[in-house]
């Protein structure tokens, strides 16, 4: 086969629309919803959060050493 066979057939192939639907996915666009605080029990449930190592927190239960006004402790010689 020659080399501008090739392409024509690539050509074809790529300008063909494609299937209606494929096999082993769904049609549905699904949004994962955002999860509420978990800090206290009975937790919190606030929205927004944010993700942290320690599960979803809102802007009142964000973990100490992430907070911007955290400063570490500083020893005194």
């Amino acid at each position: 086969m020659s080399a501008a066979a090739r392409l024509d057939r690539a050509r074809r192939y790529l300008d063909a629309p494609p299937p209606v639907t494929v096999p082993g996915q769904l049609a549905v666009k699904v949004e994962p919803t955002p999860r509420p605080c978990e800090d206290g029990n009975p937790q919190c449930r606030a929205l927004p959060t944010r993700p942290y190592p320690c599960g979803p927190r809102c802007d009142d239960h964000q973990p100490a050493n992430t907070r911007p006004y955290h400063q570490p402790r500083r020893s005194t010689p």
